[in-house]
């Protein structure tokens, strides 16, 4: 198979998997605002999915209903609809996973295309790295957008704590102690304790709201708080008390993860610089001397060097990032 031939078909590829991802995109905006006005925010919600599916069925069944059912079917599909809604993406899981397929798409065409010096092996095998770091990426960027979403959750927790305590000594029950953190606070937190009131309101039982929740937010502090309601529900007891030493114990374990990042700021630091410093060196190096780098980007030998390099710098961080990292 000729170079020609392989652009062509990656070309091809990548201009089909652009037109789906639009087709699908554009499809979808018709029913997710009626379908965040009747059930809210709730895109990632199983209702949500069986209200966008009947309406669907209604309008017809075509070729792009069909292929996000396809898509839908996946086993992945669930698990990634519950860490879009985690991270706070109002984005159908179908979509994201069309939009990851495009990026790896082009992610491994560039460097097919950029490295037209080297042999068709090499490019092949640049092109296959290149998707399999774009197909990841996304996900990565996913992940940290989720993880930050939940790390000011759980710094709003403690006060979300007082005003559900507060509104239940002056005898609002929990659901309307719940509707008035969704008020009060800022998001994300006030974004879910509104979801679990509106899943009660469709029918849920408050063991099973709050599960959810705790299914899209993973803390271990949120999981205390579930707890305690859960076993207050059952047994009976003074909750507003309970959530006082609840709210008490959660400041105090944020005051010492502060403490504890304040003591490692130097190891973060030192791991930051040593990463950075020879990709400064570098650019420093093409900038005031390119003959002497210049062997790096135009030979087998060169490119081979530069990939073992970003692989030790990139091992050399996560281990030190992981051993600064001290769980509280």
């Amino acid at each position: 198979m000729s170079e020609m031939t392989m652009i062509g078909m990656l070309s091809g590829a990548g201009v089909l998997l652009f037109l789906v991802g639009s087709v699908v995109m554009l499809a979808q905006k018709r029913w997710q605002a009626r379908l965040q006005t009747q059930v809210g925010a709730h895109v990632g919600d199983e209702l949500a999915i069986s209200v966008a599916k009947s309406k669907q069925k209604r309008d017809g069944g075509d070729l792009v209903s069909k292929l996000n059912e396809r898509v839908r079917k996946l086993s992945v599909i669930p698990k990634l609809q519950i860490d879009l809604t985690a991270a706070g993406i109002a984005m159908p899981a179908s979509r994201f996973l069309v939009l990851r397929i495009i990026v790896a798409l082009f992610a491994g065409v560039v460097p097919f295309l950029l490295l037209a010096t080297l042999g068709v092996g090499l490019r092949a095998f640049a092109m296959v790295v290149g998707m399999i770091v774009g197909f990841y990426f996304t996900r990565v960027y996913l992940r940290m957008k989720r993880r930050f979403r939940l790390r000011k959750l759980e710094v709003q927790l403690p006060d979300a704590i007082d005003v559900l305590g507060g509104a239940l000594e002056a005898g609002s029950s929990l659901p309307q102690s719940m509707g008035m953190v969704a008020r009060e606070m800022s998001d994300p937190i006030a974004t879910e304790f509104s979801r679990v009131v509106r899943d009660q309101e469709l029918g849920l039982s408050q063991q099973e709201a709050l599960d959810r929740m705790l299914l899209r937010c993973p803390s271990e502090d949120l999981d205390m708080l579930f707890t305690a309601i859960n076993i207050q529900s059952r047994v009976g007891g003074n909750l507003s008390k309970v959530l006082r030493s609840i709210g008490f114990t959660i400041r105090e374990r944020l005051r010492i993860r502060g403490e504890i990042k304040t003591l490692t700021a130097q190891g973060r630091i030192s791991a930051k610089v040593i990463a950075g410093l020879p990709i400064a060196l570098l650019l420093l190096l093409t900038l005031f001397n390119w003959s002497f780098v210049n062997p790096l980007f135009t030979t087998t030998l060169g490119y081979m060097m530069l990939g073992a390099a970003g692989i030790g710098i990139v091992v050399g961080y996560l281990t030190m990032m992981k051993i600064v990292a001290i769980k509280v």
